[in-house]
């Protein structure tokens, strides 16, 4: 298992670092937890957007999820074309959440994204990974 932690600032973006994103590859599997402001750039360092396996998101505070929506405009209007669905993890509806955040002209993300409802102490299996 490799951890590559893409930013770890607290609150917001700092000068050298996003806030909090984690990137957890094993078996050619890429799970990314967390995409708070600022990670979105610095992720694609370390893995093309496009070979994104699933997400964790632990919260919805800006600091954990704000570059979600910088996701969704890159899996949705790609040059190459869309992005396979991605699995998406999160608490609450982040369905809507997400539709309201990004906007009065999305009405939905789903379809660049398949959430599920993440339930604290509900243990998560993707690929290679129980969370």
């Amino acid at each position: 298992m490799k951890l590559t932690v893409v930013g770890c600032s607290g609150s917001f973006a700092g000068p050298d670092s996003a806030a909090s994103c984690y990137l957890v590859e094993h078996e050619g599997f890429s799970l990314v937890i967390d995409l708070g402001s600022g990670a979105l750039g610095p992720l694609q360092a370390h893995v093309d957007l496009r070979d994104i396996d699933a997400i964790l998101l632990s919260h919805l505070h800006p600091d954990h999820c704000q570059d979600f929506t910088g996701l969704y405009v890159v899996a949705k209007y790609h040059p190459d074309g869309q992005f396979d669905r991605i699995p998406v993890w999160a608490p609450g509806d982040a369905s809507a959440y997400f539709a309201r955040v990004n906007g009065p002209e999305s009405s939905t993300m789903d379809g660049q994204f398949a959430f599920s409802r993440w339930t604290d102490a509900e243990p998560v299996t993707l690929g290679p990974f129980t969370v």
